[in-house]
Parts: structure tokens; sequence; C-alpha cells
């Protein structure tokens, strides 16, 4: 939403610049109407006097349409073969026939076989031949259409027949020699094609035969089934190595014996000399418990049979150690069901065991067989998928120059090119000078040239000439705008004191007025008036505004300050002989050199003109002056110079209360306006600007920006009592 509001405001703002732009450009074009159309009606004249000598002419048109060339095709073979296409992506093939029929063979060949001649009879040049054809392509077709003038309509029809037919019998020309070297360069190809395919033919069978290959998918396919069998017995086989170890470590355990002394106590066992001590142990054994039932131990019957029975183990066990090489009890060695339930069954399971690890070690081996050659098989895939691409095309590209070489056989003896007369140019019945043409181009040049006019002369007038640019350089609150009209009757005199009930008077009893209700907190009694530049009118404006506050029943004093070009006592016709100079310089009073040319208003005219101005208005006798009147007027006005002619005002704005500022558009420039701003800001006179008085504005633009003029104009025009009566009791 926050950027949609952005978006919004950002197209708004532009929308108001762009109004603004047209605006601003409108009210150019209005100022300098009368040049700009001075302008255009020479432009249009001119044409019109120029498009006077044109001369009738005649056009005759014929069209062409392109068909397929299918030599281009017959030799389209792939990246092998010389064949040139368009260069850039927005040609086609009709931009280059469009530059064909005008080359200059064409052209030549048209001129020689008509006799074309110029206006003084000589041979016509290709290039005046050129001017007055006109080829082009008619959008979204295959079709060229080719036209000509000339001031006689039969020559204008049998020069574009004649160049349609010159031009499709140069292309078909064009395209024969174009067959034959296809034809020529098919023949030169076949061969090397044949060999690139029996080479690459010839590639792939070693390939086969070097990698073994039969069929690389179904070998694919059957190393993933064989790869799957084989994890299955690896697993099965890995199950039951596990069980048989698992028994034969319980029984190792439990005999002590590895498989190799397993093996050689139960040989050991199966002798006759283990077997026969064997019995004799037993046999003394089963002696010794009779002995001892009879006799005690001590006795010498007992005693020779453990004798025996020491020396038997001890054979046995020499025996034992000699050829198992550990301890083997003799249970193990006598013959029964517990030797061939331990000791054979150790063993079987041993071997057992041996003989899964051999068989899982070979599954293991088979294993890493298929997974080497599963992981070689991409590899091959790749290079048989390459080798196959490259038989492919060679193959096909073959069978296509065999096919072609059959079609360019059959078109060696045809004489027609790609190109047909569809349409062709006819004598034409009627003429045309262009005129209108011209007429139109006149019209387009007068205005640009009518509008770059009005723009050359706004550029080098520098001028604020509107109300808004005034506004533009100068931010003061603008107290009083006064129209032109009332300008102009204030040149036969002070138009408040002649006309009191004039609609001009009250737009200055309107300035006074704003002037009494200002924002500030205490009402200026000292005002300086003053101007950007000479002839704004700020004396006229000075003495009417006096005169429409002295109406009102105040006591005003106005102080001619301007003591290089006194302007006052002429708008009052009163003498200048003596004045703000002779009480300043000579220390007269006031009352001797003040004049009262209407009521309830005194004038102090400048005087003759002083060597040192300056000196004069930065005197302390001026101070006094200013000092005595502000006490014994209700307002005093001091009219000024220009801010930008003299260093005047700065002096005088020190004694002044407010400064009341006059500005004319038309006759202030931008950078006199830039000047006076600067002047009034560094010497920070800026807070004592009171407001600014727009003089002399045109009456168009006056009503635009005093809403109530026209109400106010019909007003003070109807023959009615006194509006200064009226104004003075409201």
């Amino acid at each position: 939403m926050a950027n949609f509001q952005k978006d919004k405001g950002a197209y708004l703002n532009k929308r108001e610049e762009l109004d603004i732009n047209i605006g601003e450009y409108l009210l150019k074009l209005k100022r300098r109407w009368v040049p700009a159309f001075a302008v255009f009606v020479f432009t249009v004249g001119t044409t019109a006097f120029l498009s006077s000598f044109l001369e009738k002419t005649y056009k005759s048109e014929g069209k062409i349409l392109f068909k397929k060339n299918p030599v281009g095709s017959l030799v389209d073979i792939g990246e092998d073969t010389n064949q040139f296409s368009s260069l850039l992506n927005d040609q086609t093939p009709l931009s280059t026939e469009e530059l064909r029929i005008t080359s200059q063979p064409v052209l030549q060949q048209t001129i020689d076989q008509l006799k074309l001649e110029d206006e003084e009879g000589n041979p016509l040049n290709t290039k005046e031949l050129e001017k007055r054809l006109n080829v082009e392509i008619v959008g979204g077709t295959d079709v060229i259409s080719l036209s000509y003038r000339d001031q006689d309509p039969v020559t204008a029809s049998k020069v574009v027949n004649a160049l349609m037919d010159i031009y499709i019998k140069e292309q078909a020309i064009s395209n024969q020699s174009a067959t034959v070297n296809a034809d020529s360069f098919i023949t030169n190809t076949i061969p090397k094609i044949e060999g690139k395919l029996q080479s690459l033919e010839s590639r792939l069978q070693d390939f086969y035969e070097k990698n073994q290959v039969v069929d690389l998918k179904e070998e694919k396919r059957i190393l993933v089934t064989e790869l799957g069998n084989l994890n299955r017995q690896i697993s099965s086989v890995g199950a039951d190595l596990q069980g048989k170890k698992a028994q034969t470590s319980s029984l190792q355990n439990q005999l002590g014996l590895d498989l190799k002394q397993a093996i050689a106590a139960n040989q050991l066992g199966s002798t006759p000399q283990v077997q026969s001590i064997l019995e004799q142990l037993g046999a003394t054994e089963t002696q010794l418990s009779q002995e001892r039932q009879r006799f005690k131990d001590n006795h010498p019957a007992v005693a020779s049979l453990n004798e025996k029975k020491e020396n038997l183990n001890a054979q046995l066990q020499q025996l034992i150690r000699q050829y198992v090489g550990a301890q083997v009890s003799e249970g193990l060695l006598q013959s029964g069901n517990l030797k061939e339930n331990q000791l054979e069954k150790f063993i079987g399971l041993k071997i057992e065991e041996l003989s899964l690890q051999t068989e899982l070690a070979s599954l293991y081996q088979y294993q890493q067989v298929y997974l080497d050659r599963a992981k070689d098989i991409p590899r091959l895939e790749k290079q048989e998928q390459s080798l196959l691409r490259e038989v492919d095309s060679a193959r096909s590209t073959y069978s296509t120059l065999l096919g072609n070489k059959q079609e360019l056989e059959l078109l060696i003896n045809q004489q027609t090119g790609n190109a047909e007369v569809i349409e062709l140019g006819k004598v034409p019945e009627e003429g045309s000078t262009g005129r209108m043409a011209l007429m139109a181009l006149g019209v387009l040049m007068g205005l640009f040239l009518s509008n770059l006019t009005a723009i050359l002369l706004e550029m080098q007038d520098r001028t604020l000439k509107t109300i808004p640019e005034v506004k533009q350089k100068f931010t003061y609150q603008v107290l009083g705008i006064i129209p032109l009209d009332s300008l102009q009757d204030s040149q036969r005199g002070i138009v408040v004191q002649r006309e009191p009930d004039s609609f001009a008077s009250e737009i200055y009893r309107m300035i006074q007025t704003n002037l009494k209700f200002l924002s500030i907190k205490r009402q200026p009694k000292v005002i300086l008036m003053t101007s950007s530049v000479p002839g704004e009118g700020k004396s006229t404006v000075t003495a009417n505004l006096a005169a429409a506050m002295a109406q009102l029943g105040r006591k005003v004093m106005i102080i001619d300050g301007d003591l290089r070009k006194a302007s006052q006592h002429e708008l009052w016709q009163v003498s200048n002989r003596a004045g703000v100079k002779d009480i300043v310089a000579h220390k007269k009073s006031i009352s001797q050199v003040v004049v009262q040319p209407m009521k309830q208003l005194d004038l102090l005219t400048s005087g003759t003109i002083a060597p040192n101005p300056l000196a004069l208005l930065d005197s302390l006798e001026m101070s006094e002056l200013v000092a005595m009147a502000r006490k014994e007027y209700d307002l005093v006005v001091i009219d000024a110079p220009p801010l930008s002619v003299t260093a005047d005002v700065l002096t005088l704005s020190k004694l002044a209360d407010g400064i009341l500022f006059v500005t004319r558009p038309g006759i202030v420039e931008t950078e006199s306006a830039e000047l006076a701003q600067e002047t009034i800001t560094n010497a920070n006179l800026s807070q004592k600007v009171l407001g600014m008085v727009i003089n002399g504005v045109k009456p168009n633009e006056f009503d635009r920006y005093s809403y109530h003029a026209k109400y106010s104009k019909n007003y003070f025009s109807k023959p009615s009592e006194s509006t200064h009566s009226k104004t003075a009791t409201a």
C-alpha cells in the first residue's frame, strides 16, 4: 500500500510538471505569436510559390513474386557447405534482391535497351534513373514492387517492364550458374563424405571390439541384475560365516586347541602306541582300585601300581607334547562318542568356516569386477553415442547428396529463375505534380520554424514576463497587483487624486488595507519604497499609495529619497527648487520646503541634484529629518532608488520600519532580480520586507489572478454614489 501511494504521488508530480511545462510553452507561444505567425506564413508562401514550378509526372508500377530457390536447398547439407546466409538479424533475402534490381549493370542495360535520354539529349545516367525509380518490399509478402516516374506515361511503363524483364533474365543466368556450381560441389563432396563414413564405421567397430561391447543397454540391465544377486549371496554367506565363527569359537574355548592342534590330537589318539598306553592306564586304574580295597596306600602292591600309572602318564604326556604342543585331556584321545562330538566336531566346523570365508572372498571379487564394469559403462555409452551420431550424420549427408545429385542433373537443363512477374507496368492515365506533398512538407516546416522562432526570441528575452515568474524569483507576500491600464492612466497624473472612485484607486486602497492587516507586532510608520531596476513604476505606486492613505484621513508625508533621478515633483506637478537637500545641507525647516499637493498629504521633493547624494542620506541631519517626520505624521513613505543602481537604499533602510518592494513583469530581468535578492539577503533586510506590489500586469493575466477584477470593474463603471465614501465608512 505504501509503494502504491508513493508511485501515485510520483505520477501526480510528473503530471503536474508536464501540465506546467505545456502551460509555459503555450504562454511563450502566445507572447511571440506575431513573429511566429509571420515565419509560418513566409514558409508556407515560399513553398506554394516553389510548388507552382513543378511539372506533372506519371507513375507506372509493376510487381515481382519470389519463390524458394531449389538450388539453395539442394546444397544445404549442413556445416560442411560453403553457403552464405544473411549476416544481419533484420535482413531478408528480399533485401538482397532489392539491391540487385537497382544494381548498375541492370540499370545500364535498361538505359541501353530503351535508349533513354535526359533533357539535353544525352544518354541518361544510372544515378538519374535510380532517382526516379522506387523499389520496395511489400510488407508481409514475398513481393517486390517497382515504380518509375516520368513526364511521359509510355516511357514510365516501358522502363518498369524492361527493368523487370532484364532482372529476371539476369537472375535466370545467375541461377543456372549456381546450379552448375552446386552440381560440381556435390560431385566433389560425395567421395569425401563416403570416405568419412567408412572411417567412422571402422572406428565404431574397433570401439566394440576393444571394449568387448555387444549391446551396452542390455549389458547394463544384466549388470544391475547380477549385482543384486551378488549382494544377496554376500549377505547370506556372511550370515552363515558369522554363525560358524560363533560355534567354532565356543568349542575352541572349551578345548583350548586351535585347528592344527585339534587335528594333531585327533591323529595322535588314533595311533596304536597311544591306544596301548591308554589301555594299560585303564587296566592299571582297575587294579589299583581293587588293591586299595584290600591294602592301604603304603602297601608295596599299591605303591607299585601308582608308580606304573605315573610312568604311563609320563609317556602319554611326552607324546602329546611332541605331536600336539598343548595340553590335551586323556578323554579326547580315547575312542568313543566324546571324541566324535568334541574334537572332530570342532575340526568339521572350522573347515566349514574356512570354506565360507573362501566363498565370501570369491563373491566380493565378482562384485568388484561387476562394479568396475558398471562404472565404465557411462564412458562407453558416451563414446558410443558420439560415434553413432557422427556415423548417422555422415550417412544422412551421404544419402542426401546422392538424392540431390539426381535432382541437380534435372535442373541443369532448366533456364528459369525463382522470380516471376505478377503485374506488368501499365501506361498511367493520370499524373501528379507532387504539389500536395510539398505543401504538406511546407506546412510542417512552417510549424517547426515558427515554434523555433518563438523559442529563440524567448531565450533572448531574459525579463520576468508573468506573475508566476515574478513569484518564483521573489518569495515575498504579494500585497497588490496593479493592471497595466491603471499604470497608463497614472502617466497623466495621480489617478487616486484625479479619479478617487475609479477601479485603479480601489486597487491602491486594497494595498494599504493589506499593509494594515500584516501579521507583524507593530504597524510601520516609515515605509521605504524600492524596486530592482528603474522603470518598474515605483514612484507612481508610491504617489498613488500615499494618496489613497491620505484619502482615508491619515496624515501622510512623501519623501523623495531618489536624489539622483527624482520624479515625485513631476508626478505631482510641483516645483523642485527646494527639497531634501535644502533641509539636510542648508538647515532649512520642513515647513519651509514641504508642499501639500492634496489634503492630508505633504510632499518633500528631492531638491536640486547634489554632488554626493549618499553623503546627504547617510548624515545625522537626514536621520533627524525622518525622526521628526515620524512624530508629526501618521505615515512616512520614502521613495528610494532601485536596489541595483546605488547604495542609497541600504542607507535609507536603516531609517525605515519596513520595505515595500515594487516589481513589474516585462521590465525586470532575471539577473537584476537575482542581484536584488542577493543585496537584500546580504544586508539582512529580509525581515524588513513587508511585501511586494506587482505593477503593470497585462489585463488578461490580471483577470486570471484577480478573480474579482471583472466584478469590480463593472461595479466601479456604474454611475453611483462615491465608492470612496463607502470605503471610508466601512
